[in-house]
């Protein structure tokens, strides 16, 4: 967030030229903070320690034949260009520039993982004559000159101590242990996980997620803090205006979620994850993930809009997934709500039934 305040508007992933060297060189001359050459560049000062770190020149001489290191903007400009010349000559990639840019631009600007660069390229009609592994390998090898294995959104967590467990008197709800095996093996529409995205440290704002565990369909909505009423308040809403959609619930253990009798009402099962057990919720974790590219830790939620939070929720239920082929979790709540939609049409069902389903459909249509 700091960056943003600084850094001028620039457009990611466009390549240093010779003259933003130069200034570089001058900049660092005259002992300029690093956090101001990098807004005076327009780039952030992660590509600039990088930039610095390509055009250092060892063993320089002092006049006292003493010696010292510092960065040259031509030797760092030519290195850029025997690194885009290699990427030419020797990588599978060869002379394809126009899908080198286009993957560099995808998972700069559009924040999307190498599975799905790959795959809105070949949509795009874009030749692409790598497969994802050798593209992973690219990344992990640096080749790439705007993005590196730091710039990947999916990182390798670090090792946590073990935690005791808190205890919070929860009212209703069920161990995960008695979830049937239908909702464990993602068998059929309606079974969702639930989490809340927390923001910035002091402020109460949060952001509800539900996701469908058989087509990882999302749901997000932001309420006013973190407590058991504003969850209950927020999921009674949705349960009421897509009556029929909510099979049943699992969520953590976390206080906002204490009160599953309120849930159980509604007649919607309600089950509880063990604690500090995040892969039992694995869906809802990874899409998470996918919320925070727009919504970094530390962000104030309360400076987002409904209508960046709408925009969020159609960006993840379009995004194409690598487990479903392709295809978005969008494409696949309609061919699964199509053909649950075919089974109710085969019997007998009561106006309120048909009225449900009109709702599930129009859900999609807004999605």
């Amino acid at each position: 967030m700091i960056q943003q305040q600084y850094t001028i508007k620039r457009r990611k992933g466009q390549h240093l030229t010779l003259i933003e060297r130069g200034k570089i060189e001058a900049f660092l001359k005259i002992n300029m903070p690093k956090i101001q050459i990098a807004s005076e560049i327009g780039i952030s000062t992660r590509t600039l320690y990088r930039e610095i770190s390509r055009g250092m020149v060892k063993g320089l001489l002092n006049s006292d034949y003493s010696t010292y290191d510092a960065y040259s903007a031509e030797f760092a400009h030519r290195k850029y260009l025997e690194a885009m010349k290699g990427k030419e000559g020797t990588l599978k990639i060869g002379k394809n520039r126009k899908l080198i840019e286009y993957v560099e631009n995808s998972m700069l600007n559009d924040k999307n993982s190498p599975y799905v660069a790959l795959e809105n390229a070949k949509k795009e009609n874009i030749e692409v004559n790598i497969c994802l592994k050798t593209l992973y390998n690219y990344i992990h090898k640096e080749l790439f000159i705007n993005f590196s294995e730091e710039d990947m959104i999916y990182k390798k967590d670090k090792r946590k101590q073990e935690r005791i467990p808190k205890r919070i008197r929860k009212i209703g709800g069920k161990s995960i242990e008695e979830r049937p095996e239908e909702i464990n093996n993602r068998q059929e529409l309606g079974h969702f996980e639930a989490d809340t995205v927390l923001g910035k440290r002091g402020t109460k704002e949060a952001i509800l997620v539900l996701t469908d565990r058989k087509t990882r369909l999302e749901m997000v909505r932001k309420i006013p803090d973190k407590t058991a009423e504003s969850v209950i308040k927020e999921l009674s809403k949705i349960i009421t205006e897509y009556p029929g959609m909510i099979k049943s619930i699992t969520s953590d253990n976390g206080s906002e979620f204490m009160r599953a009798d309120k849930i159980e009402e509604e007649n919607i099962a309600y089950y509880y994850a063990h604690s500090y057990s995040s892969w039992e919720r694995g869906s809802n974790e990874n899409n998470n993930k996918l919320i925070r590219r727009f919504i970094p830790k530390g962000t104030d939620i309360s400076e987002i809009s409904e209508e960046e939070i709408k925009r969020i929720e159609k960006w993840m239920n379009d995004y194409p997934r690598k487990i479903f082929n392709g295809k978005s979790a969008n494409e696949m709540y309609l061919s699964e709500f199509t053909k649950y939609f075919s089974k109710k049409l085969l019997t007998f069902y009561s106006i309120y039934d048909i009225y449900s389903l009109w709702l599930l459909a129009t859900y999609y249509i807004e999605c």
